[in-house]
């Protein structure tokens, strides 16, 4: 990747980059400013990272971005995005006793959407990415189940 491509990329992402790494600061995230160098140190003094596996991480999360991008204007969501942005206000009292890490601000601040819920799973726990997700995907599931029985029941 040049350096116009990770300036132009960083400022379509800046805004997810904290949910994403959840270890970077509002000021790390201004300091990197669509520099590559900025963000290769920034990333390996927060996750160890190499100037390669930063990069890496940066290719891999553009990738999902853009996916994202291109689900979100076909109107495609993953189901369990649309499952817990449309009943956030059912879930989130759960959603305080699964994760009890979360303040009642950070569950506001989240209102339901995946990628957020993980970013701040990612800050509050020290979960990776992928841990992050499973225990998403995990909650989200059982919640479902349990209310799939709950109605067969009534």
């Amino acid at each position: 990747m040049n350096k116009d491509e990770f300036e132009g990329k960083w400022k379509q992402v800046r805004g997810q980059a904290r949910q994403w790494w959840g270890k970077l600061t509002d000021d790390d995230v201004e300091r990197v400013g669509g520099k590559f160098e900025q963000f290769s140190g920034v990333m390996q003094e927060k996750y160890g990272f190499t100037r390669e596996a930063a990069s890496d991480e940066f290719d891999k999360r553009m990738a999902q971005f853009e996916s994202a991008q291109k689900h979100d204007k076909n109107g495609v969501n993953t189901p369990n995005q649309d499952i817990v942005e449309g009943k956030w206000k059912q879930m989130r009292g759960q959603a305080r006793q699964w994760w009890g890490k979360l303040t009642d601000d950070d569950l506001d601040k989240v209102a339901g959407k995946a990628e957020a819920i993980t970013g701040m799973l990612q800050a509050k726990y020290g979960f990776s990415r992928a841990q992050a997700e499973s225990e998403f995907n995990h909650r989200v599931t059982e919640y479902e189940t349990h209310e799939k029985e709950s109605n067969l029941t009534k």
